[in-house]
């Protein structure tokens, strides 16, 4: 459920307060779905519209980079497309609910012109990678303006890991609706089967990008997104693909969620799941799981196989954020149909990552934060403040190590999310925790307290540290690091951030509306 409208002067502002118990997903209506599979025996997906299902599996148009570039242009505006079938509105980067899967090598330039065709600013953020965070870079802090033109670029490092990446919109206030309308897409970065076994090098790629709507009069809702509104959940952009697969075959899935909001706990029938890259980090030890939980901007890497014929569903199963969260029901998201007579047993990868120094490492500096939220007026809180766009809560210094002690005093969980370096998880509750990898999305309990520890390396610059739930995030659960060389405040960091401040209000004093009614929603102070 989004806050209603507030006047401040003569400005029109959203004050981002987010529904009482988080955003969540849904009851559905059954009677709305529709099928192509007649006479398979297969029941229909609940969904919240007449949808295709049950269709091959399709997944997104890919851009490759090209002698160590990847140039495109995304065009940000509002666009029909086709969703499992069904016409909807919503916002878009090159014409589609699911933006193009970028794929690109360590050491490649992204390249990306902007046109922001929106009456309202937009920015671009690549989720999980190690990329500087400033000017055009990753720089969540920049405001690309209604109706302007504007280039992302992203040089990577030639020591990147590879695995599963993906990017969206960042603007604060904004975030939930633009990304929940259509604008996130995947990157990949090459190399994750090169670390495999020989083998197992050719295995089929398959990318299963998780991704939810709700559709009101023909167009994805933006404003009022509902805990409670029916949602539809997609693969891809589609509702129950269906997947052909070799017995016995190996195959590499790439799961990603990269909704706004919601959580999955999948579980694939007649398989396990072998992790092999968690947040696009390599696994020093690959472990195998029946369940994987996702909340928003979680990714996996996973090899699985069936050893038998016939048709096996995968499914999100019944999941609660906690007490005050969300309760998400079960649903089938995929189908694989497994035929043919079996391949040859091949022994699975043991390991395809270095172990991370960072248990060992010396800590230079603890910090103490607390994720909080106040039900009554639907605010959230890190360290008792909400997000200020001209405050620098964090200041630290290159080349040192840092733990951090994450208390969640609220009744759900909090995906917690920091930009640019990963961290590895040391204990959770107090019990030690066994990091197979570095990670950059970890999900802290209800009433629940996370230790993390990081290491500030390369690169300098602003940047957040927030509440995946991006509705929570809008709602104020962000945070800005600064990492100097020094340690000590920067004063450009101080010029960019009132700059940036600047610029939204500047922003404000237009007409920045698609819709009558519409506007920006400001930072929280």
């Amino acid at each position: 459920m989004r806050p209603p409208w507030f006047k401040l002067g003569e400005i029109a502002v959203v004050l981002v307060l987010v529904a009482a118990a988080g955003l969540a997903m849904t009851r559905q209506d059954p009677s709305s779905a529709t099928r192509s599979s007649a006479g398979t025996g297969v029941p229909p997906v609940p969904t919240t519209f007449p949808a295709e299902q049950y269709r091959p599996y399709a997944p997104p148009p890919v851009i490759r980079s090209v002698h160590g570039l990847l140039e495109t242009t995304f065009t940000v505006r509002p666009k029909t497309f086709r969703v499992a079938g069904k016409r909807v509105r919503g916002l878009t980067y090159q014409g589609g609910f699911m933006g193009p899967t970028l794929r690109v090598r360590p050491g490649d330039t992204v390249r990306i012109h902007l046109r922001n065709e929106l009456g309202e600013p937009t920015n671009l953020h690549s989720h999980g990678m190690y990329v500087s965070p400033i000017g055009i870079s990753d720089n969540v802090l920049r405001t690309m303006k209604a109706h302007s033109d504007n280039d992302f670029v992203l040089k990577l490092p030639r020591i990147v890991d590879p695995g599963t990446y993906w990017y969206h919109t960042h603007l604060h206030g904004l975030v939930e609706e633009q990304v929940f309308a259509g604008l996130s897409g995947v990157l990949i970065v090459e190399g994750l089967q090169q670390r495999l076994p020989q083998p197992l090098r050719d295995v089929p790629d398959r990318l299963l990008a998780l991704k939810d709507l709700q559709v009101k009069r023909g167009a994805i809702v933006r404003h009022g997104i509902d805990s409670d509104a029916p949602t539809t959940r997609t693969v891809n952009g589609q509702v129950d693909p269906v997947l052909q697969v070799r017995t016995n075959r190996t195959e590499l899935l790439r799961l990603a969620n990269i909704g706004a909001d919601i959580w999955y706990r999948l579980r694939l029938a007649g398989a396990q799941f072998h992790v092999i890259a968690e947040d696009a980090n390599p696994v020093a030890q690959v472990w195998t799981a029946d369940q994987l939980v996702l909340p928003p901007g979680k990714r996996y890497d996973v090899l699985v196989r069936w050893p038998r014929t016939g048709t096996f569903a995968l499914r999100t199963l019944r999941y609660s954020t906690g007490p005050a969260g969300d309760d998400y029901p079960a649903r089938r998201l995929a189908t694989f149909e497994v035929h043919g007579s079996p391949v040859a047993d091949v022994a699975w990868p043991t390991t395809l990552g270095p172990v991370s120094p960072l248990a060992t490492d010396r800590v230079d500096r603890t910090r103490h934060l607390v994720f909080s939220e106040n039900p009554r007026t639907n605010q959230f809180f890190i360290n008792g403040r909400q997000f200020d766009a001209q405050h620098v809560n964090y200041v630290a210094k290159l080349g040192t190590t840092e733990e951090w002690v994450i208390r969640n005093t609220s009744r759900e969980e909090h995906p917690f999310h920091i930009h640019v370096n990963d961290f590895e998880v040391m204990s959770v509750n107090g019990t030690p925790y066994q990091a197979r990898s570095e990670q950059d999305v970890v999900a802290l309990p209800s009433r629940g307290v996370v230790r993390i520890r990081m290491h500030f390396t390369r690169f300098v610059g602003a940047t957040v540290f927030h509440c995946h739930i991006l509705a929570h995030e809008d709602g104020g659960m962000m945070g800005i690091i600064d990492i100097t060389r020094s340690g000590r405040p920067s004063a450009a960091t101080a010029r960019s951030l009132r700059a940036m401040n600047a610029a939204m209000l500047a922003q404000h004093s237009t007409d920045m509306s698609d819709d009558p009614g519409h506007g920006m929603a400001m930072p929280s102070h």
